[in-house]
């Protein structure tokens, strides 16, 4: 079985599921102008979608996951559990609007970007396949020991660590490329071998058990299904069984134990209290389900009339509603994060008291929802409600949609189609977490603190790499590159 990597959706299927829980959520009560709004958000979503270029573009990637992540599934679970899609909501009325005037003004950001686009993308056809291996082995060898390498520098490489911190993604980078080599040097009967495996353990354990992280819990599952899912690998049954299990075990008990476990980090904790506080939680995932969800009932913003674990994390419908509530009331934030946030990308070098500010746990604290002395909590919401916060209509229609226009532009110049490229496989799966939940404010840190990243890791990958790889698998001493030997399944292209 392949898993589709969609490039485009059939409009009138998607006319049928909007008019299928159109009817379900009148049926169960929901007023006409809520449910109207809804059947508008899904419809404009899907063509924003198609233009864009499916999941083969920045700028489709975005708008899957935003609308998929902040609205659909909140609504699809929510007509399944019988209750209103309005209920629970301070301010609906404005709340449908934002979302459908947002989604509408992503349609345009993305019409205009696709008039701009590139048909190859700057960094898109670096790293030659016969280096593959190589470059793997590179970042995973160097994402793993960079920072003890550093220190070995003395007072020059702890400057540097802080610098390498922000940039390094060199262990999912290094697991996209071995996927990718795995599957064309094996002729599409594998897709996983033992630096991966490493690699995988590591990043699972390191990066989500011990940081109590679901998205380190999940990003090197990602940059797995990633390649196999844009390559059109030939998935066995047990392999998909496994990944059934696997995603059933992660939403069932390990992102409860993260969301739990995070009340017991300290500051700094130290990695044997992160191990025992893991151990304990681990012990009892039965038990660390119960108590997590007898916490939540005090959360920011309940959208179903009882928690529902993962499921609450999967929609930000009843968090922006606190959001757009508060801003309705006179509570508007200005624009002046715009600047705060493109001034953030000064490096500490040039700006070494450069100060930190933390919109999540504001927004939040003008909600009401933290306590007076709490700095440090994230809180997370859609970019729409941001925009909304700064400046009303003005934000949701004028600033956001430049900025998702900025956005889209820049990563087309540099990526082009992100199938072709494992930097674009990359950003597809760091897309995840910030199209829902980055909002406008960390959508700026991407463009400029990322987008750097994403350049380093591309010539970090492709040049420096195979030289790290040494240390673990010796010289190269073969004299001619082999020619591919594995073609992916075709897929299905959309024009530029």
């Amino acid at each position: 079985m392949r898993i589709p990597f969609p490039v485009r959706v059939r409009l009138d299927r998607v006319a049928i599921f909007a008019a299928v829980l159109f009817a379900v959520q009148r049926f169960e009560g929901t007023p006409l102008y809520f449910s109207a709004g809804c059947v508008l958000f899904i419809l404009i979503a899907a063509l924003a979608f198609n233009t864009a270029g499916g999941l083969a573009r920045t700028a489709g990637a975005y708008v899957f996951f935003y609308s998929l992540l902040v609205v659909i599934i909140g609504l699809c679970y929510k007509a399944y559990l019988g209750e209103p899609a309005d209920s629970n909501l301070a301010d609906p009325h404005t709340d449908i609007k934002v979302y459908v005037c947002g989604i509408t003004a992503m349609l345009a950001a993305v019409i205009v970007s696709r008039r701009f686009a590139r048909r190859t993308g700057l960094l898109q056809n670096m790293l030659k396949e016969s280096r593959m291996y190589r470059a793997s082995v590179g970042c995973m060898v160097f994402g793993v020991a960079g920072g003890f390498i550093l220190a070995l520098l003395g007072e020059a490489g702890a400057r540097l660590i802080s610098a390498f911190t922000q940039l390094n993604q060199l262990i999912p980078l290094g697991i996209i490329i071995g996927v990718m080599y795995e599957i064309r040097s094996s002729r599409g009967t594998r897709s996983i071998n033992m630096p991966l495996i490493f690699a995988i353990a590591y990043a699972f354990a390191f990066y989500g058990l011990l940081s109590f992280s679901k998205q380190g819990m999940l990003l090197p599952l990602v940059c797995w299904a990633l390649p196999v899912c844009a390559m059109q690998y030939r998935l066995t049954r047990m392999q998909m069984l496994g990944c059934v299990v696997g995603v059933f075990l992660i939403f069932q008990y390990l992102v409860p134990y993260a969301q739990y476990g995070r009340n017991y980090l300290g500051e700094d904790p130290t990695l044997s209290q992160q191990v025992a506080i893991s151990v304990r939680l681990l012990k009892h995932p039965k038990g660390t389900r119960k108590q997590y969800l007898e916490g939540a009932e005090g959360d920011l913003g309940g959208y179903y009339n009882k928690p529902q674990g993962f499921w609450d994390r999967l929609q930000f419908i009843s968090v922006d509603d606190g959001l757009v509530n508060i801003t309705d009331q006179g509570k508007v934030f200005g624009l002046w994060p715009v600047k705060a946030c493109f001034l953030n990308a000064v490096p500490h070098v040039f700006w070494p008291d450069k100060p930190h500010i933390a919109f999540g746990n504001y927004y939040a604290h003008e909600i009401g929802g933290l306590a007076e002395d709490d700095t440090t909590t994230g809180i997370s919401f859609s970019p729409t409600a941001e925009a909304y916060h700064w400046a009303r209509w003005l934000g949701v229609l004028v600033v956001a949609p430049l900025l998702w226009l900025l956005l889209f532009l820049v990563f087309d110049l540099f990526l082009g189609d992100l199938r072709d490229s494992p930097w674009g496989l990359l950003i597809l799966a760091l897309l995840t977490h910030v199209a829902p939940e980055g909002m406008l404010s960390n959508l700026i840190h991407f463009l400029t603190f990322d987008l750097e990243a994403i350049v380093f890791c591309a010539i970090f990958a492709t040049y420096v790499a195979p030289l790290f790889a040494i240390a673990v698998l010796g010289r190269d001493r073969r004299t001619a590159a082999p020619r591919p030997s594995f073609q992916p399944a075709p897929a299905s292209r959309v024009p530029h």
